[in-house]
């Protein structure tokens, strides 16, 4: 008798469903990927903006209990500024320590070091902090406090006293990466989360 022969199934996959699952995992990583770095603009915004809320409320504190004005002065920043001080940020202590309209005097204010570099690869900026009156691109602006913890923005607002101030930060190749940092007219400093002020 002769014997019959049993044929087994082929083990392994082809060539074709390996390039598809290649392709798919491909695919996956790169949607992944662009996640991932939408992800990392969005906490270098936030970041920035939670360091910026942090100075204002430490010149402020250091204002009321030293008894002497002080404030955070941001020069100018972003895609396209220039200078020898483009994209930093210090804060200083008024040379007229009862002041109550309180704005940085470069020859005479001192600078308290360090200063803060805003994030930047090369000269471009990664973070962009917009004051309340300046048109882009961000051009310097300051936050005073005098004695008693009350704010002075420079440049100042046309009209009336606001009751807050936005201050923007953004991401400047993904605008619709923004965070609010929000100065009332008290002192107090806060970054906006859901609310409705800066809208």
């Amino acid at each position: 008798m002769a014997a019959r022969q049993v044929r087994r199934p082929r083990r392994g996959f082809s060539l074709l469903e390996m390039m598809v699952v290649v392709a798919i995992v491909g695919l996956l990583a790169a949607l992944a990927m662009n996640g991932f770095s939408e992800m990392r603009r969005a906490a270098r915004v936030s970041g920035q903006a939670r360091l910026l809320m942090q100075r204002l409320q430490s010149a402020r504190t250091q204002a009321v209990k030293n008894g002497n004005a002080q404030g955070y002065y941001i020069a100018a920043n972003g895609p396209g500024a220039l200078g020898v001080d483009a994209n930093t940020a210090w804060g200083y202590v008024s040379a007229n320590a009862t002041a109550t309209t309180v704005s940085y005097n470069p020859p005479v204010d001192r600078i308290l070091r360090p200063t803060d570099t805003l994030p930047s690869v090369g000269p471009n900026a990664l973070v962009t902090i917009t004051g309340p009156t300046v048109i882009p691109p961000p051009g310097p602006f300051d936050v005073g406090f005098d004695m008693n913890g009350l704010p002075t923005v420079t440049p100042a607002p046309l009209g009336p006293a606001p009751l807050y101030y936005c201050i923007q930060v953004s991401d400047p190749t993904a605008p619709q990466i923004v965070r609010w940092v929000i100065l009332f007219n008290d002192g107090t400093v806060k970054v906006q989360r859901n609310e409705q002020y800066c809208f």
